[in-house]
Parts: C-alpha cells; structure tokens; sequence
C-alpha cells in the first residue's frame, strides 16, 4: 500500500475542512488513487510550514519534498461565496483563535467583519456567476469536456465544500445543471466527501 501524502489542511472541528483550495488539492490527490493524511493546521501557525517558504495552505508532504499547489482567483463566484460565509467561516475558528481572526481580518479588509459578510442575500449574484459553468454542464458531464473530472472539477468542487462546511446557506436549486455535478462530484473518488462535517440543509 502507498505511503499517505500528507496535506497541511485548515481544519475547523474534526473533519470539517474549511478551505476551498485545500479541497481541491484532496480531490486532485483522490484523482490520483493516492492516500491522504491531513496535518491540522490553523490560520496563526504560519511557524508550522515555514518549510514551504509562504504562509498559506494547502502544503502537501510526500517523503522529503515539500510544496503548496496553489491558485489564485480574485473575483466570480468564489468571491461571492466568500461574502456569503465569511461570517460562518470567522464562527468556526477556536474561541482562542476569535479575536486573531477578526483583528487581523478586519484590518486587511478595512471593515467590520458583520460589513463584509453578506449571508444568504450573497445567492442571487452567486448563482449568476456560475452561468459560464453552467453553460459548459448544458455540453458536457464534466468542465474538462471529458467522461471524468479533471482540474477544473476539482477546484469549483473544493469551492462548493468549503461552503458545505462552514454554512447553511443553500446555494443550489435541485433543477440547476450545476447540482447534479456537484452531486457526482461528492460521490466521485469513494466518496471522500462522505463523512466530511458539513451542513446537509445545504445541499
């Protein structure tokens, strides 16, 4: 049996990943047939990978190298998902970890945290942000035109768990195109979002 990669993950309680980008690095992982071992990590331990040469997460270990897949988005959905569970997400931290995130959040953003969290009134521009994807569904079982995900599944996939995770918010209407994907997507790769804690009411 393969050694376990192990993956730096922001984690909340047990089981409840918190990152988007931290789940498409496990789905990625999965793709690959490769076990996982997830390393707890919190946002003010930046000490505990210093290693990987930045501060954020995912950082996955395999034998002796290290590395951070990492992406970039600044704007679509992803950044309305942010608005809409910025809230939940500051919620989830560790009573300890509450006033850090807030100080450190609110003078990044230049705003009270209850300002730039929009809750639930986030989902109409949410849904329509993800027309282009949904455009692409209406064509193909998958965002890489092909029978299986590929990257691009992995990452909007990540994105939807981390709203699983920290929300209630439904983000989805059953007759969306995007919803049975993300169906297939939570039952692909032996179903390793099974026993991630999240909120069902969502889905």
């Amino acid at each position: 049996m393969a050694k376990p990669i192990s993956i730096y993950e922001l984690e909340g309680g047990p089981n409840q990943f918190l990152s988007p980008y931290c789940w498409a690095t496990r789905f990625a992982v999965a793709h690959k047939g490769l076990p996982i071992e997830t390393i707890r990590w919190k946002l003010n331990e930046g000490d505990k990978i210093a290693f990987s040469n930045q501060g954020l997460v995912p950082v996955i270990v395999d034998g002796n190298k290290g590395g951070k897949w990492k992406w970039f988005i600044t704007g679509g959905p992803l950044g309305v998902l942010f608005k809409i569970i910025f809230l939940d997400l500051f919620n989830a931290q560790s009573p300890e970890l509450k006033p850090w995130f807030r100080e450190t959040r609110e003078a990044k953003f230049g705003a009270k945290l209850e300002e730039i969290a929009v809750g639930e009134a986030g989902v109409p521009d949410f849904r329509k942000a993800l027309e282009p994807m949904r455009q692409l569904l209406a064509e193909y079982p998958y965002f890489g035109g092909m029978d299986g995900p590929s990257y691009a599944d992995h990452f909007v996939a990540g994105m939807f768990m981390a709203g699983y995770a920290l929300s209630p918010v439904k983000l989805l209407e059953k007759d969306d195109v995007i919803y049975a994907w993300r169906e297939r997507m939570m039952a692909a790769y032996s179903g390793i979002c099974k026993n991630a804690v999240g909120h069902p009411e969502s889905l």
